[in-house]
């Protein structure tokens, strides 16, 4: 029974979200609240259990420097006081002191340096030829990619060509991330047809589950 009424809860709400594609209702502005709500008291119970076993049971167990973290953390709830909402700008400070940090050393490694010394050696340590050739392929796209964001120079002669093909390459790659994108929207949209189609009109009307 339980399995019958979380089918047709999971197919009336498919409808609903799907009935803004004709106009805004209040099927699909109730749907959307329960999403909101559901997701809301989801990521905070989460939160919370992490919090407290990651700070207050550490706390109780002995390490006083959890005190810190839980008092940033309780600062941030002061910005519900307008007359106590200034002590909010010292968690924020810190915490967006603290993930700069962090991101610009990872991300520098990661995102830059990192890309470019592998973009630069993948020819140098392939394996295979088919590997060597797909490196020396990426080089040679990067470099013409460069190019065209090169405007003190005129695009004339061999930099002229050079900034054509490094076009090319980025047309190729931007092709490469929408298509990425649609296939992720499809399998969404087959995911919520399989609800519809093998989890309520297979399985629970026909009853062939």
């Amino acid at each position: 029974m339980a399995d019958v009424l979380f089918a047709v809860i999971q197919v009336c709400m498919v409808f609903a979200v799907w009935s803004y594609l004709y106009k805004e209702n209040l099927a699909s502005r109730i749907a959307t609240t329960i999403v909101i709500s559901i997701s809301t008291v989801f990521y905070f119970m989460s939160n919370m259990i992490r919090v407290w076993d990651v700070a207050v049971i550490p706390l109780t167990k002995g390490r006083f420097s959890m005190i810190i973290p839980i008092v940033l953390g309780l600062l941030l709830y002061t910005r519900i006081s307008k007359t106590y909402s200034w002590l909010s700008a010292y968690s924020y400070s810190i915490q967006l002191g603290l993930g700069t940090g962090a991101t610009l050393t990872t991300l520098i490694a990661s995102s830059i340096t990192g890309l470019i010394s592998s973009t630069v050696l993948k020819p140098f340590q392939a394996e295979t030829t088919l590997e060597q050739a797909s490196g020396i392929i990426l080089l040679i796209g990067t470099i013409l990619s460069l190019t065209y964001w090169i405007f003190t120079k005129e695009a004339t002669g061999w930099f002229g060509w050079a900034v054509k093909i490094g076009r090319l390459f980025l047309m190729a790659s931007i092709g490469m991330l929408y298509a990425e994108d649609v296939l992720w929207a499809q399998s969404i949209f087959v995911g919520a047809w399989q609800i519809v189609i093998r989890d309520f009109l297979k399985n629970i009307v026909l009853g062939m589950g």
